[in-house]
């Protein structure tokens, strides 16, 4: 049967707090010392805690996140400008440029052919851990699929690592294989190629 416990949070939230709410009016009946009750209120009241500070820290996450890609354009663009102004000055030397490292020397970034990293992947209890490069996209899709499947699912996008997957077992208390990629993004759109696929046991 189903775990009796909700796996998202806000619907695990609603379930903590109808269970500390009531089950005092039901200590009779099942047994249940004072004690008992206060450490069972207790154990609620940390987790909804504990899951509302997650949510927030992500919202801060997000904002930062979002901040960092505008603060980017803004920056970079200023000092394209200016290093632009640089580079025609009589005073201007390929050992100047190295010194300040203002000439390129990589190879120019190609979506056709990019290839998203995924680093590792990592069974922990409750969820996997994703470790990723962006190698110079914005962000990273992932998708999934349990080992045997031939179908792929979109699974989140993400622009720092690691990502964490949360998602609960297909069928509770059986573990299963799965199978991740990844692709980068660059201005909301998916490009280049589909990164390597990493497997792990996960047991939920």
């Amino acid at each position: 049967m189903p775990d009796f416990i909700p796996p998202a949070d806000p619907a695990k939230i609603i379930w903590l707090t109808n269970l500390k709410t009531k089950i005092a009016g039901y200590a009779t009946a099942l047994g249940i010392t004072a004690a008992r009750v206060t450490q069972i209120i207790a154990w609620c009241d940390d987790l909804i805690t504990s899951i509302n500070a997650a949510a927030q820290a992500k919202l801060d996450w997000l904002s930062a996140s979002a901040a960092q890609v505008t603060q980017e354009k803004t920056s970079l663009a200023g000092l394209r400008g200016e290093i632009a102004l640089w580079k025609p000055q009589p005073g201007m030397n390929s050992a100047t440029e190295a010194d300040l490292k203002i000439v390129g020397t990589s190879t120019p970034f190609n979506p056709d052919t990019y290839k998203a990293v995924i680093t590792s992947a990592e069974a922990f209890s409750g969820y996997v851990r994703l470790k990723f490069q962006k190698g110079g996209v914005h962000s990273v899709n992932f998708y999934w699929r349990l080992k045997g499947q031939t179908v792929w699912q979109f699974l989140s996008r993400d622009t720092n690592s690691p990502y964490d997957d949360h998602n609960p077992l297909a069928v509770a208390g059986v573990p299963e294989v799965r199978e991740y990629i990844a692709f980068g993004v660059v201005n909301d759109v998916q490009i280049g190629q589909p990164s390597d696929i990493k497997n792990v046991t996960f047991g939920g």
